[in-house]
């Protein structure tokens, strides 16, 4: 299906390195709800998009990486101040893309977001407080501000945050900054005047806020997915060498 005519407005960001564009009348993800999705790689692309495939090659390779929000597409840049030659042709692969119809996240795993969506509480949480730990409970008040407070504003300016883990003993969120947020000169400005005053202005658990870098966000990713392959397929185990239950 062919769309007549588009509208591609852009938005500068924080970060001198990343630029939001907003094509009118596409709406990337199922819900306003869902999370953004990040695309690094190459090999990350050919699972969650074709045209995020594309944008990663243009130019050799300047576009570091992308984040797709509900209705808009961030890049962010390997060499500062290329735009000039990046913005062309990023405003013609978009445009040949979605006049032509085409999708903008693959069928798969578009149907992954709609099914998560689908299995996520929606109600209030009050009624599921009495099964939560007092743990679990600082845990989604934490995601609860993010989602609800913090990431609204943040992708306003073409980035997003995700939350990856909460020490309960030493009181540290530990976040990561994608997007736009990433290489951002101000990124740290806003993880601790913005984000950390907030979570310990609600939260009397939260001490202090930290950033959780690409390289250890990748290297925590590639222990897990060697855990994973490493794991024998089909092997017995008794009740004891199975692990404790989330």
């Amino acid at each position: 299906m062919f769309r007549r005519s588009l509208f591609i407005q852009t938005q500068t960001t924080p970060n001198e390195n990343a630029l939001k564009f907003i094509p009118s009348g596409t709406r990337i993800l199922p819900t306003q709800q869902t999370p953004t999705v990040e695309v690094t790689s190459i090999k990350d692309a050919i699972h969650k998009s074709e045209l995020a495939l594309k944008l990663l090659s243009i130019n050799d390779k300047a576009i570091s990486s992308i984040l797709f929000g509900y209705d808009f597409i961030t890049n962010n840049e390997v060499k500062p101040q290329n735009w000039n030659v990046l913005k062309p042709q990023i405003f013609a692969l978009l445009t040949e893309h979605l006049t032509m119809g085409n999708t903008v996240l693959s069928n798969d795993f578009y149907d992954r977001l709609v099914e998560k969506s689908q299995s996520g509480f929606t109600g209030s949480k009050d009624e599921f407080d009495e099964d939560l730990t007092p743990e679990e409970e600082v845990v989604a008040l934490i995601q609860e501000l993010l989602t609800t407070r913090i990431q609204p504003a943040i992708q306003e300016d073409g980035g997003d945050i995700q939350y990856i883990s909460f020490d309960h003993d030493k009181g540290i969120v530990y976040l990561r900054l994608i997007g736009a947020c990433k290489s951002c000169s101000s990124s740290e400005i806003t993880l601790k005047s913005g984000i950390e005053d907030m979570l310990k202005y609600y939260i009397d658990e939260v001490k202090a806020v930290e950033q959780v870098q690409d390289e250890t966000f990748k290297k925590t990713e590639q222990k897990i997915s060697d855990k994973h392959a490493d794991t024998p397929k089909f092997e017995k185990h008794t009740v004891d060498d199975l692990p404790p239950a989330l």
